[in-house]
C-alpha cells in the first residue's frame, strides 16, 4: 500500500456517525480514497470503538454489532491487521511520542503502510508536523445549540 489514508478511530466514529465536520479538501480526499479502496482502518480501532461503547465514552446511535455491520461493509474501507512489521514500528517512534498503545499501533500502521493518517488527535498532528507522519487534521461538526 503505498497511497491511501488511514481514518483515526474518532474520525472513522465522526464519519459514520455523520459528524465530521464538511471540509472541502478532506471530504473530497475521503471520497477519491473510498472509490479506489484505498480507506483504511487499523484494527485496534475496531477493539478501541467496542470498549469505547461498552464504558459509555462513545455513543454509536445503534448496537455495537448494528453498528459494525453498517459501517464495515461502506466500499473502500479496509482493515489493515498488525503486522509484526507493524508492532517493531511501534518501538522505532521517537522519543516523546506518548504512550497509548492504540495511538501507537495506528501511526505504526500510517508509517509502515505509508497512509496519511487522518485525525484530530494534538499529539498526533504535532507528530505529523514534525516530518514523522503525513497527516490530515479532521474536526467535528458541532451541532446546532
Amino acid at each position: 500500500m503505498s497511497t491511501g489514508v488511514l481514518l483515526d478511530t474518532h474520525v472513522w466514529v465522526w464519519l459514520a456517525n455523520g459528524l465530521l465536520h464538511p471540509d472541502p479538501a478532506l471530504v473530497e480526499q475521503l471520497d477519491r480514497a473510498g472509490s479506489s479502496d484505498s480507506l483504511f482502518l487499523c484494527s485496534i480501532s475496531l477493539y478501541e470503538i467496542a470498549n469505547g461503547a461498552r464504558r459509555g465514552r462513545i455513543d454509536l446511535l445503534r448496537s455495537l454489532e448494528d453498528w459494525f455491520a453498517a459501517n464495515l461493509v461502506r466500499p473502500g474501507v479496509r482493515i489493515v491487521a498488525v503486522t509484526p512489521k507493524i508492532a517493531i514500528e511501534t518501538t522505532r517512534l521517537p522519543i516523546g511520542f506518548h504512550g497509548d498503545p492504540g495511538d501507537r499501533l495506528i501511526a505504526a500502521t500510517a508509517r509502515v503502510e505509508e497512509l496519511t493518517l487522518v485525525t484530530h488527535d494534538k499529539a498526533l498532528l504535532r507528530f505529523g508536523k514534525q516530518g514523522h507522519l503525513r497527516v490530515l487534521k479532521a474536526r467535528q461538526e458541532r451541532s446546532p445549540a
